[in-house]
């Protein structure tokens, strides 16, 4: 029965047509083929990738290292799995039994010497490596499922102890063969040889070569290849173990090297920094241009490198100097007042071409470079809010001249003795022996106040939230974000002026033992002792490449370039014009950069003076490239590569306001159009009221170094401080003797209108206060 139904079996078998049996086979089966019916079947593992697969990888005697578990793909490039994997290594050069790096053949675990196995006393093999003390190259490779890996170099080496850049006589390049064969071939590229104490231009590459040292043993052929990495992160992009470095932005950076487990400082790398940063509108002419309120006029700027090349991606600081009616950006100025201001651009370390703090001017990195300036100037007029108060009231009055009617005054926590309006104009900054104080424009109310930050209130930084005291009675200098609230910044000393730049990222500050303190978050407080000439007033220069120290017998200049040395000198003195002596004074620069205005006192009871400053010629020594002359504006573009800050050139045309006699300079108020100033003062005791004088000093046109003079109405004894409209029109001017505010018209130098906030007093029983406290903010914008 058996034999028949095999008998059966083989005749239908052998029966079936031979296409359909041949047919259904192929169906069955060719997918599961990389090609045809035979040979590898896709998901077998086909190629093993180990890594690295560049470089290779770098251990010192008797050191241990996992290698990074390997990959598998098949012949359709699918990644597969290995169920087992079995590492090994071979020593190509090896005479000896003795390897230069042994492998756990399970883990893959790496140790360069050998690893122990078949000890007696049942210590499990592979735990502990010992060294062989020799140095060479072997061959790790890893295998499973029929597949073997790439081949992964594993260099042994003594302890690498120091790495260097190479240089130009003695790096790898030179002499590859001898020096550095793990160079040749593939690994080298057509990037050239960075030679340090050089730069390399933006989007160009070059090759770091290195030198290892175990003590002074070189063991380069040995040491295998680095990874590199930039300590200031943007400016580099390392490639690979190749070295190739590619600029990205202008810098110094410390490189640091890791190689065998461990990193060391490799040296320095500079990308070449800024030549000179030019800005420019569409609708400009000669550096100026007229735009509408609220019209966007696109800005742009080139930046080119010390070899001429195209920078871009670069963080700029742009700047108003007039943000309130001109705010201005990267890529546009976009006025919303009727107005004038001057912008301009500027790369500053250390958001732009930074530098080590002690490598500060390599190669020209590490220092600010500063662009030509565009005047912006806005037509129409606006009308302007009003806050008055006083040093003798405890009151503010907010005045509206939209609606020319005067409230009623809003009492304070405190008397102040100082208020500043921010930048924004949302809120006011008063100062007070007892708390700093905020109060809010919009609805005219306290904000806040802080009881443990007492003083004066010197500044408000243009981000409007960081305001400078100084406490006479606990002598610190206090710099406080009401933001957060928290304070930066402190430093012992009592304070007297201070002004911060236009970007707001540096802060001068001058005390009463006649020293200047510089503070920025690069460089942190410097201190410069000024007691030779004194200080009495603090100006900031436009362009804001330094600052102008107003004392009782010069003016000290000091740049923002970095004097390079031991130490470095962050803000020397650029220039030193001496004047005649002064009781008092105080100082200001106008918008055009052309002028620093000073006013001072020869003797108390006196008549004020006016130097007008200004800088017929400046010169930089550059160095290889000659010297930079400046002719009638501060210098521009970057600091000068010989290291040493530029000089200011400064000449005095002094002026007297011969109808005006006082015993105090209160303020010196240049026009944002740089064509005008109104010096404010103190009045004399018994001064007759009839006939009292606001002095005009003109710096251009027909009446250009001249005075002239606007007579105060209803009894004014002396305009005692004073502020100007944001679209330059009208002056306000607080005075004493009527207690009121002025409001003189420019276009006529007249006293048009008289304003009286009667402030309540402290002192006088039911009297008014002399509005000494003063600022202001525009409102709406009308026509012409």
């Amino acid at each position: 029965m058996r034999r028949r139904f095999l008998s059966l079996f083989i005749l239908l078998f052998f029966a079936l047509p031979v296409g359909i049996s041949l047919s259904g086979c192929a169906k069955g089966t060719s997918s599961a083929f990389c090609s045809g019916t035979i040979g590898p079947r896709v998901g077998d593992p086909q190629t093993i990738t180990l890594n690295p697969t560049v470089g290779g990888l770098s251990m010192s005697y008797g050191q241990t290292q996992n290698v990074t578990t390997p990959t598998a793909v098949d012949c359709k490039n699918n990644t597969v799995s290995i169920s087992k994997i079995t590492y090994s290594t071979v020593d190509p050069n090896n005479a000896s039994n003795i390897p230069v790096a042994d492998v756990n053949p399970t883990t893959g675990q790496l140790c360069a010497g050998t690893w122990n196995r078949n000890n007696p006393g049942g210590v499990a093999d592979y735990t502990y490596c010992t060294s062989s003390g020799k140095s060479g190259v072997a061959e790790l490779t890893a295998a499973g499922s029929g597949a073997n890996s790439n081949k992964v170099l594993v260099y042994v080496h003594p302890l690498i102890t120091a790495i260097t850049l190479g240089t130009a006589s003695t790096d790898c390049v030179n002499d590859p063969a001898t020096n550095c064969p793990q160079y040749t071939a593939s690994a080298v590229t057509s990037a050239s040889p960075y030679v340090p104490n050089t730069c390399i231009s933006f989007g160009q590459s070059a090759q770091l070569v290195t030198r290892f040292f175990a003590g002074a043993q070189n063991v380069t052929y040995s040491a295998g290849h680095a990874t590199f990495t930039a300590q200031t992160a943007g400016l580099l992009n390392f490639e690979d173990t190749s070295g190739v470095a590619t600029a990205i932005a202008p810098g110094t950076t410390i490189v640091t090297a890791n190689i065998a487990q461990s990193t060391s400082t490799a040296g320095l790398m500079s990308v070449c920094p800024p030549k000179t940063i030019t800005i420019s509108t569409a609708n400009a002419t000669n550096g100026n241009v007229i735009i509408n309120p609220n019209t966007t006029e696109p800005l742009t700027a080139v930046v080119k490198d010390v070899n001429g090349v195209t920078l871009t991606g670069l963080t700029l600081t742009v700047t108003s100097t007039n943000p309130v009616a001109a705010p201005a950006s990267s890529s546009s100025i976009a006025p919303v007042f009727p107005g004038v201001a001057a912008i301009n651009a500027f790369c500053l370390p250390p958001s732009c071409n930074p530098a080590p703090y002690g490598n500060v001017g390599l190669l020209g990195t590490g220092k600010p470079v500063a662009s030509n300036t565009i005047t912006s100037t806005t037509p129409g007029s606006n009308s302007t809010r009003l806050w008055v108060g006083s040093t003798d009231s405890q009151y503010l009055v907010p005045i509206d001249l939209t609606t020319n009617v005067i409230p009623s005054p809003i009492k304070l926590p405190y008397t102040p003795t100082s208020m500043i309006m921010a930048q924004n104009g949302t809120t006011i900054f008063m100062g007070s022996p007892e708390a700093l104080m905020t109060f809010g424009t919009t609805n005219n109310a306290l904000l806040a106040s802080y009881p443990t930050i007492q003083g004066s209130l010197l500044t408000v930084s243009p981000d409007s939230a960081t305001a400078v005291i100084s406490d006479s009675s606990r002598k610190v200098i206090t710099v406080f974000n009401t933001a957060t609230p928290a304070i930066v910044t402190t430093y012992n000393g009592v304070a007297t002026r201070a002004a911060y730049t236009p970007d707001g990222s540096t802060l001068y500050v001058l005390t009463t033992d006649n020293h200047l303190l510089v503070y920025s978050a690069f460089t942190s407080w410097q201190n410069y002792d000024l007691s030779a000439t004194g200080t009495t007033d603090v100006a900031v220069a436009i362009p804001s490449v330094g600052a102008f120290v107003t004392g009782n017998t010069a003016v000290n200049a000091r740049s923002y370039c970095a004097a390079v040395g031991t130490p470095t000198i962050f803000y020397p003195q650029a220039g030193n014009l001496t004047l005649s002596a002064a009781v008092n004074d105080r100082a200001a620069t106008t918008n055009d950069g052309k002028h620093l205005l000073d006013v001072r006192l020869a003797t108390s009871g006196g008549t004020p003076v006016v130097n007008d400053i200004t800088f017929p010629t400046s010169t930089a020594n550059d160095g290889a490239n000659g010297t930079r002359t400046f002719t009638g504006v501060l210098p521009t573009g970057d600091c000068p590569e010989a290291g040493v800050a530029p000089v200011f050139g400064m000449a005095a045309n002094t002026t007297a306001s011969t109808s005006v006699t006082t015993t105090s300079v209160t303020g010196i108020y240049p026009t944002s159009d740089s064509t005008q100033a109104f010096t404010t003062y103190l009045a004399v005791s018994g001064a007759a009221s009839n006939g009292t004088k606001l002095p005009v000093y003109s710096t251009t046109g027909a009446t250009a170094g001249t005075v002239t003079s606007v007579t105060l109405a209803n009894g004014a004894t002396a305009p005692v401080t004073g502020v100007l409209s944001s679209d330059n029109k009208f002056f306000f001017a607080g005075t004493s003797g009527d207690n009121q505010v002025h409001q003189i018209t420019r276009s006529t130098l007249t006293d048009s209108t008289q304003l009286n906030p009667k402030l309540p007093s402290l002192t006088t029983t039911g009297g008014t206060a002399v509005p000494n406290l003063l600022v202001q903010y525009p409102r709406s914008v009308t026509n012409n």
